[in-house]
């Protein structure tokens, strides 16, 4: 059974699971910014310092705190086991549960990437099948191979084409799974093949364990955590065993995948419950004991009235801190601006320019996304409406959307400004989906994309290629073009599998009849490979970073003079 490159590409992890960071810890947020956003505030809402509780009640509380601490330490061991107890019980549930969430996702999809090449099964392994097959496990975001068996002996692989090798079938959980510690191709790299069977053969579906693998470690916190198919098990050392699994005596969880025949098993060993207490409860206790003071201050802040990040948020809103940057978008053929994106852009006081990475995911938790898109939008449209002539013919505008912009009812209303604000065909308004969070499909958004389609608003799908909803959304929606990732452009050049996978990118836009814009292009090299391949539209730093508003319409008029400057000198 054949599989992909050893050396699994970055973007192919998985994309639905990212690492959570405590607030104010990221490397990435500038520290008084991490304040803002995630501290306890004693102020109101006119800015005046809010009066909080006396120093007498402070040192009352660090009194409470030591006469609590000294007389009942057994009592506060004994809770400290029950809570240790109760949080590693929790814990191991948990586990077990978003494995199971996430294993069935993945075997999903790697069971809808089997099936679709059903028909393939009993034909000959010539070019036309090794495509279908190399497709597919180019467009499945956890699939590292799909191959074709018939008579018990697999024939076609994606990789290697035609080839003969046992399919030992009875090994196979059910008929539908197996767990295998690798194979020829890569003997130490577990594998997880999902089988999909009819009466001319069978196709199957090769996992990376090494997705397994991230699962397992990602979902685990303390506890022991182990994935079981048969007699098989894998565990967070990322090893295929059959030997049983130690004994979970602190803490057990087990359950089996209602959709696959799989099962995962997580607990914590005899001694967990010690370790917690000497790594969690100690260090409070002789904080207790030896910091009543600081206890006593931890508590008056609590006390204090909390200024929560929405409030920090609209009050930003209010102060109209939210800036739009444009960064210009070009046609591939000549290099001339044809448009540019929207970016969003904090102006806070003190800190300067913070990225949308630190504050937009706080946005949309809180839902205050849709004010700001809005407030955007209609920022852009009183800078550059005045100046429509100007602009590139049908200058393309484009503004990201998330998931609870489309159940938003004032969307349809605010393009519909957006766009009475500019004359009649002088601006086309382009929707790029993002996918921090999933768009549910529903009704109401299908209806949402009709009315948006039929005013002339353009959707675009935002980073295709790198998460599991792109082909959703390129199936659901009707989408007019497909923005390439940069961290494919980025590879142009320097990895092969990128550049196949690009080449695969274009020819899927071909197929459909839709546009292709690059980002992130950077270098001359990558802007004449992706010419090359027909891309018609170009986005990155070579050809201008993102710029505030009122500094578009003059860089757009430099630009123009140097290429009419160039085309007479050339002349």
């Amino acid at each position: 059974m054949t599989t992909g490159a050893s050396k699994v590409p970055r973007w192919f992890l998985l994309p639905t699971i990212k690492a959570q960071t405590r607030p104010g810890s990221s490397p990435f947020m500038p520290r008084r910014l991490a304040l803002l956003l995630f501290r306890n505030s004693t102020s109101t809402g006119s800015g005046l310092p809010q009066a909080g509780p006396g120093r007498g009640w402070a040192w009352s509380r660090v009194l409470m705190s030591v006469l609590v601490a000294l007389p009942l330490p057994i009592f506060g061991i004994g809770i400290g086991v029950f809570q240790a107890q109760w949080q590693l019980q929790r814990q191991a549930d948990r586990s077990v549960a978003q494995t199971i969430e996430r294993l069935d996702l993945i075997l999903d999809s790697s069971k809808l990437a089997a099936e679709a090449v059903q028909n393939m099964i009993g034909k000959s392994c010539d070019m036309t099948t090794r495509h279908v097959l190399q497709w597919q496990a180019a467009t499945n975001p956890y699939v590292r191979s799909i191959n074709l068996a018939r008579g018990g002996r697999l024939y076609c692989a994606s990789l290697v084409g035609p080839i003969s090798m046992d399919l030992e079938t009875p090994t196979f959980i059910d008929g539908r799974l197996r767990l295998m510690t690798g194979n020829f191709a890569t003997p130490n790299v577990p594998l997880l093949v999902t089988r999909h069977a009819n009466p001319a053969g069978s196709a199957l579906a090769v996992v990376d364990g090494r997705y397994l693998l991230a699962v397992l470690q990602l979902a685990v916190q303390e506890d022991d955590l182990y994935l079981k198919v048969g007699d098989l098990r894998m565990g967070l050392d990322g090893r295929v065993s059959n030997t049983p699994i130690p004994a979970l005596s602190e803490a057990f969880a087990q359950r089996t995948s209602s959709s696959h025949p799989y099962t995962v098993i997580a607990g914590a060993r005899a001694g967990s419950i010690k370790n917690h207490l000497l790594s969690y409860t100690l260090p409070f206790l002789a904080l207790a004991l030896a910091g009543g003071l600081f206890s006593g201050l931890i508590c008056y802040r609590l006390l204090g009235r909390p200024s929560s990040p929405r409030t920090i948020l609209r009050r930003a809103l209010e102060a109209k801190q939210f800036e739009p940057f444009l960064q210009p978008i070009v046609d591939a053929r000549d290099g001339g601006w044809i448009g540019a994106e929207v970016l969003m852009r904090w102006h806070l006081p003190g800190e300067g320019l913070i990225r949308p990475d630190l504050f937009i995911p706080m946005a949309e938790r809180t839902g205050l996304i849709l004010p700001m898109t809005r407030d955007l939008m209609q920022q852009v449209a009183s800078v550059l409406a005045p100046h429509a002539a100007e602009l590139p013919p049908r200058c393309h505008i484009g503004f990201n959307i998330s998931a609870a912009h489309c159940h938003d009812p004032q969307l349809l209303g605010d393009c519909r400004d957006f766009l009475a604000a500019f004359p009649p065909g002088t601006v086309e308004l382009w929707l790029e989906l993002t996918e921090r969070e999933l768009i549910e499909p529903t009704e109401d958004t299908d209806l949402l994309f009709q009315q948006l389609d039929a005013i002339g608003v353009k959707v675009a799908i935002d980073d295709f290629g790198i998460g599991h909803a792109s082909l959703n959304y390129l199936q659901r929606f009707t989408v007019n073009a497909l923005k390439i990732d940069q961290s494919f452009v980025k590879r142009i050049g320097a990895d092969t599998l990128s550049a196949h996978l690009l080449d695969t990118l274009v020819e899927l836009a071909i197929r459909l009849d839709i546009d292709l814009v690059a980002e992130g292009v950077e270098t001359a090299a990558q802007r004449d490979y992706l010419r090359a391949l027909n891309v018609r539209y170009l986005q990155g730093y070579l050809f201008g970073r993102p710029m505030p508003i009122r500094e578009f319409l003059p860089a757009l008029h430099q630009h123009r003079n140097a290429v009419r400057n160039t085309i007479d000198h050339q002349s």
